[in-house]
C-alpha cells in the first residue's frame, strides 16, 4: 500500500505526458530520433517581389510532437525559425513557377531556442503576375510578364528531422 502511495506522488511518464498536453509545457531532456516529422504553419507571407534571401521566416508548430514513450517533447504553439535560402520569381519560359528554397533553423521549446537540422517537405505556393519595370529585374525586359512566387500566411509546411533533437531543460 505504501509503495502505491509513493508511485501516487511521483507520478508516471504517463501522468507527466498528460501534464504536459494540458499545461503546453513539453517534457524536457529528451531525444526526437531522425526522420521524426514536424507539423507547422507559417505566420509569414512571402512574396518574390518583397522577400529576399537571408530574410528570416516564422512558423507555428500545430500538432505537439511526443517521444516514443508518449511524452510531448514539442507543445503545440511553440515558435520555429526558418530563414530564405533563395527566392526567385518566374521569368518568361527559362523558370515560369519560379524558385523557392527555405532552411530551417531553430524550434522554440519552453522559451529556449533550440537548434533544428531538417529537411523542408515541398512548400505549397502560388504565382501573381505582374508587368515588370526596368528596374525590376535585370533578366526581365521592362514590359514582360513577371511572375511573382506567393507564399500565404497560414500555409501548412512539414519538417523531417535530419539528425536527433535533444530538447534540454532551461
Amino acid at each position: 500500500m505504501l509503495t502505491v502511495g509513493l508511485a501516487a506522488c511521483t507520478g508516471s511518464k504517463a501522468e507527466d505526458a498528460s501534464l504536459a498536453a494540458t499545461s503546453g509545457v513539453a517534457h524536457t531532456g529528451t531525444t526526437l530520433p531522425r526522420d521524426t516529422r514536424i507539423h507547422a504553419t507559417i505566420q509569414d507571407s512571402v512574396s518574390s517581389a518583397r522577400n529576399k534571401p537571408g530574410d528570416i521566416l516564422h512558423a507555428i508548430v500545430s500538432r505537439s510532437v511526443s517521444d516514443s514513450s508518449g511524452g510531448i517533447v514539442i507543445p503545440s504553439g511553440s515558435s520555429i525559425t526558418l530563414a530564405i535560402i533563395s527566392l526567385e520569381s518566374g521569368v518568361g519560359q527559362k523558370l515560369p513557377a519560379g524558385r523557392l528554397a527555405l532552411e530551417v533553423r531553430s524550434v522554440s521549446v519552453n522559451g529556449r531556442a533550440q537548434p533544428l537540422t531538417g529537411e523542408l517537405q515541398p512548400v505549397a505556393y502560388h504565382m501573381a503576375g505582374r508587368t515588370a519595370s526596368s528596374s525590376t529585374n535585370a533578366a526581365a525586359s521592362a514590359g514582360a510578364v513577371i511572375s511573382d512566387l506567393v507564399v500565404s500566411a497560414g500555409t501548412p509546411i512539414v519538417i523531417k528531422l535530419s539528425n536527433t533533437l535533444n530538447v534540454t531543460a532551461r
